[in-house]
């Protein structure tokens, strides 16, 4: 954790952590897993003050506020203080550290893509989990975002790629979900949708894979979070 609050951005490769791991593979539901290698493109990152300015994409209408009891919904003006301040605070953990930013390629374009988490701290601390997408012109996207309330720990890598053998795409692990991305639609398929739509009985076909590896999702994330920085949970 010293040497995480010393350095400077941190920018995970993946491949390294995958190195230290001694290159573990995970076999679930009939697949291997294992941490996909950063992609080339992660050999010249932007600096966190450029990275930070995308933050301001975010919604932060369905955030807590302070008093959890009050579900007022906020003002455009906070919205817009709350969007102000995440540029300002940019990508930091609540104890002042520098955000560990993760480059992927989710969706195999050869551009780089990226996830970070921040959080400013304090008695009621809201931290936030992005995923960016790398656009043509150098430009970033926000793909995905969710959000944790007083948990006393941050999520290190809110968006661990994965390597799966026989797979050209990486999937995602998010908490206890599984993303992967569908190039046709220009969207994520995941365990959480497929979820949703069995309820609401709008049930679509689901890809293969998240069919094989979805009842398995704990039992990955379990293993993938002890071959990140600080198992994947900073506290604070």
């Amino acid at each position: 954790m010293r040497m995480a609050a010393r350095a400077g951005m941190c920018v995970l490769l993946l491949a390294a952590a995958s190195a230290r791991a001694d290159s573990a593979v995970l076999t679930v539901g009939g697949r291997s897993l294992s941490l996909q290698a950063a992609p080339a493109c992660a050999q010249t990152p932007r600096p966190a003050a450029q990275l930070a300015r995308y933050l301001r994409q975010y919604d932060p209408s369905g955030d807590p506020r302070l008093d959890i009891r009050d579900e007022r919904p906020f003002t455009r003006a906070e919205i817009k203080t709350i969007k102000n301040g995440l540029v300002d605070n940019g990508l930091h953990y609540p104890g002042g550290q520098n955000s560990v930013v993760t480059w992927l390629d989710f969706d195999g374009d050869g551009i780089c893509d990226f996830t970070a988490s921040a959080g400013v701290g304090g008695m009621h601390a809201t931290d936030r989990m992005f995923l960016f997408r790398g656009r043509p012109k150098g430009q970033f996207q926000l793909a995905d975002a969710y959000f944790t309330y007083m948990e006393g720990s941050i999520i290190v890598v809110p968006y661990i790629p994965l390597a799966v053998a026989g797979e050209t795409l990486p999937l995602l692990l998010k908490n206890d979900d599984l993303l992967l991305w569908q190039s046709e639609r220009r969207q994520f398929a995941s365990c959480a949708a497929i979820v949703r739509a069995a309820v609401t009985g709008k049930a679509q076909a689901a890809p293969p894979l998240l069919t094989a590896l979805c009842p398995h999702v704990q039992a990955i994330y379990t293993w993938a979070a002890q071959r990140v920085p600080h198992a994947n949970a900073l506290p604070y």
